[in-house]
C-alpha cells in the first residue's frame, strides 16, 4: 500500500470519527433540552402552564415550526381545568377517540412522518396549510388508556426521518401524560371542595365564598349584579310518587340545564335540596329576566329521563332581584331574590318572578 493512498485512509478515518463526536455532541446537546423540558413538566402547577410549556417553550426550545397537543375529554374535566380567558396556544379537547385512531390506527406508537405516502397525515395533525414537511407525533398513553397525542412538526421534510430512533421522544411523551394525570387529579381535588357531587354545579359553600367577591366587585365597580333563586315546583311529589333515585335524576338534570344556560363568569350553585341560585355579574334587569325565562322554559320542556328509562315533568319557579344602589350587604340582595321565588310560588308556580323594587323601576322605564 503506498503512501497516498494510506493518507487518505486516514483523513477518511478521521473525518468520520469527527462526525461520530458531532452526532454524540448533538445527542448530549438533544438530551439536555429533553431533560430541562422534563424538569419543567414534572414541576408546573396548573393546566395552563402545562399547555404553554408542551406548545410554546418546547417548540421555541426544540426549533420547530409546529406543535399541536390533542386531549380526549369526553367528560368536560379539561374545559373546566383550562382558563376562560383566551390561552396563548390551546390544546385541541376531544370528544371521542376518533381523531386519534386516524393517526396511530391500533398500534399507538411514535410516528415519524416525512414526504411520502403518509404525508396526509400531516394535514390531520396540524391542519391544511400548516406548511409542516415532517412531524413526530406522539401518542399519550396512562394507565395502558390513550388520553391524546403531542404533535411537533418542521418545514424541513427531513427534520424528523422514519428510520431514526423515537427513544427521547417516547420518554418525553410518558412524562407529558403523568404531568397531565397529576394535572387532572389535582383539579378533581380542586372541584370536590367547591362542587355539589349531585348536580355538578358548585355547592353552596364555594358560592358564599364567591358571592362576597362577586357584590365587592359590583358595589366597586358600580356595575349590575343580578340573583336568581330558583325551587323545583312539587318537588316532594316528584319524590314521593317516582321515588328518590328518580328525583336525584331531576335534580341533576336541572343541574346541567341551568349550567348550559350561562355565560363563562356567571355562577349557579346548588343552594339546598330543590333550591338553586344563580349570579350573573354585569347583567341589567331585562338581561337577567331574559335568563330566568331561558332556564325556566328548559325545565319546562325537558323530558326528564328516570332511572328506569322513563320520563317525567318539571317546572321552576324562579325570584329574580337586582343589587340595589348603595347596597352595603350582599344577604340583602339574597333575601329579596329569595322572597320573590315565594311570590312565584304563591302565584301559581312555573314563573319567573322580580323583587318588588325591580318591578319598580322596570314598570318607570
Amino acid at each position: 500500500m503506498n503512501a497516498p493512498n494510506l493518507q487518505e485512509q486516514v483523513q477518511e478515518l478521521r473525518r468520520q470519527l469527527q462526525s461520530l463526536l458531532d452526532a454524540a455532541t448533538a445527542n448530549e446537546r438533544k438530551l439536555d433540552r429533553f431533560d430541562a423540558l422534563e424538569r419543567r413538566l414534572i414541576a408546573v402547577n396548573s393546566m395552563e402552564e402545562l399547555v404553554n410549556l408542551l406548545l410554546v417553550d418546547g417548540r421555541d426550545d426544540f426549533g420547530l415550526d409546529a406543535a399541536e397537543l390533542w386531549l380526549l375529554d369526553p367528560d368536560e374535566e379539561l374545559r373546566r381545568a383550562l382558563p376562560a380567558l383566551p390561552m396563548v396556544k390551546a390544546p385541541m379537547l376531544l370528544d371521542d377517540h376518533g381523531p386519534l385512531k386516524d393517526l396511530f390506527g391500533a398500534a399507538r406508537v411514535t410516528r415519524l412522518i416525512g414526504p411520502g405516502p403518509e404525508q396526509g397525515l400531516l394535514d390531520k395533525a396540524f391542519g391544511e396549510g400548516s406548511g409542516v414537511r415532517s412531524a413526530a407525533l406522539l401518542p399519550l398513553i396512562r394507565q395502558g388508556l390513550l388520553i391524546g397525542s403531542l404533535h411537533f412538526g418542521s418545514r424541513d421534510p427531513e427534520r424528523y426521518d422514519a428510520a431514526s430512533g423515537t427513544k427521547f421522544l417516547d420518554r418525553l411523551a410518558a412524562i407529558a401524560a403523568i404531568s397531565i394525570e397529576s394535572m387532572l387529579n389535582r383539579e378533581r381535588l380542586r372541584r370536590a371542595g367547591m362542587t355539589d357531587g349531585l348536580t355538578g354545579v358548585h355547592n353552596r359553600r364555594y358560592f358564599d365564598h364567591r358571592s362576597l367577591i362577586e357584590f365587592s366587585q359590583a358595589v366597586r365597580h358600580r356595575y349590575p349584579l343580578a340573583c336568581l333563586f330558583m325551587d323545583i315546583d312539587h318537588f316532594k311529589s316528584i319524590n314521593d310518587r317516582h321515588g328518590h333515585p328518580a328525583g336525584d335524576e331531576v335534580l341533576r338534570q336541572v343541574g346541567g340545564l341551568i349550567q348550559r344556560s350561562l355565560r363563562t363568569g356567571d355562577l349557579a350553585a346548588r343552594y339546598g335540596g330543590e333550591e338553586f341560585v344563580v349570579l350573573l355579574p354585569r347583567t341589567d334587569l331585562a338581561g337577567a329576566c331574559e335568563v330566568a325565562e331561558r332556564i325556566r322554559l328548559l325545565v319546562q320542556e325537558a323530558p326528564f329521563i328516570t332511572p328506569e328509562g322513563g320520563t317525567i315533568g318539571a317546572t321552576l319557579s324562579v325570584g329574580l332581584a337586582m343589587l340595589p344602589p348603595g347596597a352595603v350587604s350582599f344577604a340583602d340582595l339574597l333575601s329579596a331574590a329569595d322572597r320573590a321565588v315565594y311570590d312565584a310560588k304563591r302565584a301559581g308556580r312555573n314563573r319567573t318572578v322580580a323583587a318588588e323594587s325591580d318591578a319598580a323601576e322596570r314598570a318607570a322605564s
